[in-house]
């Protein structure tokens, strides 16, 4: 019987159930790891130092605050994603209370030239995914996960406004530059840490990090419409909130580090709207130019420090 065999049904069960009670369950659970003690809770230790690294003018008080309000709307993402996939489609789309940009976007897409969607990993972003399909053809590319039956349960939800999901891989690659070239649309997930050495190092909240390379060779190569794709939950899961907003900076960037750099800080923008509802428990500043960085292995001394207030740049956790 093969791991994890369980969790695609149990994911399709937690789906059919309200809204707002598969939200409280998974608040509930993130709050639980917000006050579990920090010898056992990594993924509170990876949100703390994360925060701590990106809101150097916040204290530790105040991270701290914001991290058990992190892994509560964390919780409540990865819980109402179930609803997302499992729900009737007009159900889903009906959480949306409003959506700002899209008269921007038909029209872009109404055009000649490609369109390019970045979103990023901010509250209930499948939302935002069937809310593109509604708007016309759209490929989106994603990263399969190792268990078959769940990337399947998610490839089948995410496609059911249109949208064709390709995998993050070299023949999706060639998917997304053949479908900008024929003036198609492509979203991609912004934030995401990729490998491979063609993947510049860029900015991202003061801290050099891998930048996916494929994004500024379609801005560059394609000249496309630039959006940023994002949400916040305003006042619980029925009230999700939607922008897609132009991206003029990354458009008239004429090198791969001004596309990137002007892309991540668009991200940084869409995240301090809600920066408690992003997804932090994520490894995304693992390395830097020089190698590896000892954040997220040695997290349990550099917390303790942190807390002693000590300085931050001494603990490596501000760029030079």
């Amino acid at each position: 019987m093969k791991r994890g065999f369980w969790l695609p049904w149990l994911m399709r069960g937690l789906g059919m159930l309200p809204v707002t009670w598969v939200s409280a369950v998974g608040a509930a659970l993130g709050w639980l790891l917000g006050v579990a003690p920090l010898r056992l809770a990594s993924a509170r230790r990876l949100v703390l130092i994360n925060l701590l690294a990106c809101y150097p003018e916040l204290s530790w008080r105040e991270c701290k605050r914001m991290a058990r309000r992190s892994l509560m709307e964390t919780g409540r993402t990865m819980a109402e994603f179930t609803t997302v996939w499992a729900q009737p489609v007009d159900h889903a789309l009906a959480r949306i209370s409003h959506a700002r940009g899209l008269d921007q976007l038909r029209a872009a897409i109404a055009s000649p030239r490609p369109v390019l969607i970045l979103s990023l990993h901010l509250s209930s972003w499948e939302l935002v995914n069937l809310l593109l399909g509604r708007q016309g053809p759209a490929v989106v590319m994603y990263k399969p996960d190792d268990n078959p039956q769940l990337t399947e349960l998610v490839r089948r939800g995410r496609e059911r406004t249109g949208c064709r999901l390709v995998p993050a891989t070299h023949s999706g690659v060639k998917v997304a530059l053949e479908t900008q070239r024929a003036g198609g649309t492509v979203a991609i997930l912004a934030d995401h840490h990729p490998t491979g050495a063609n993947n510049p190092f860029v900015p991202f909240f003061g801290h050099p990090v891998r930048t996916p390379g494929l994004i500024s060779k379609l801005v560059l190569r394609h000249g496309p419409h630039v959006f940023f794709a994002s949400c916040w939950r305003r006042h619980g899961p029925r009230d999700v909130r939607v922008i897609f907003e132009q991206g003029p900076d990354v458009e008239n960037g004429d090198t791969e580090q001004s596309v990137l750099t002007a892309m991540n800080q668009g991200l940084e923008t869409c995240i301090n709207r809600a920066p408690e509802q992003y997804h932090w428990p994520y490894k995304r500043f693992r390395w830097t130019p020089d190698g590896a960085r000892n954040w997220y292995r040695h997290s349990p001394q550099i917390l303790a420090r942190a807390r002693r207030d000590a300085d931050r740049e001494r603990l490596g956790l501000v760029s030079r």
